[in-house]
């Protein structure tokens, strides 16, 4: 034990019972915030804007994975189609016919666009139009719908994201 004189046992009971306040308070305090996971962020509907913030990874890194889901809103929409310019005729009209979309949309190979399904098979398909000079989604032809949790990898290349997978 200790040899400690009054005033030395007093200053450690008082250290002792700082220490466990400190911890006490390190235990209750984050119960009484709000939670990081019940804070939501708002989804932006727009594959631009969620890229603009991204970073690419160094050259070890193949893609990085975007999910559809945060960034579109998933209580409006169900599932994701890609439609682009360079996409065979037959493909394209097909799905301006199927999705009913305007024959007239600007397919003159600037924008590509991500088709959002909506839960509701009434309501009218969203359209996110990217500028394919600054995300290049069409890197190949999408013929499969993809439901709005199915990742979307992009990788950087010349000064562009690009969906798909770095080779």
């Amino acid at each position: 034990m200790l040899n400690l004189s009054n005033t030395q046992r007093n200053w450690v009971v008082l250290a002792v019972a700082a220490w466990i306040v400190a911890l006490i308070g390190l235990i209750f305090i984050p119960q009484s915030r709000p939670e990081a996971a019940e804070v939501q962020i708002a989804p932006t509907n727009s594959l631009t804007t969620s890229l603009e913030g991204a970073r690419p990874n160094s050259g070890a890194v193949v893609a990085n994975l975007v999910n559809p889901a945060l960034v579109y809103d998933t209580d409006t929409y169900a599932a994701y189609t890609i439609l682009c310019p360079n996409e065979p005729p037959e493909l394209i009209n097909a799905k301006l016919e199927a999705f009913e979309l305007d024959p007239t949309m600007d397919l003159n190979g600037r924008y590509g666009y991500v088709l959002l399904l909506p839960h509701n098979v009434d309501a009218q398909v969203g359209l996110d139009q990217v500028a394919l000079n600054d995300i290049n989604i069409c890197t190949t032809p999408h013929t499969e719908t993809y439901p709005m949790d199915a990742g979307m990898p992009f990788f950087y290349s010349d000064g562009q994201w690009q969906l798909g997978i770095a080779q």
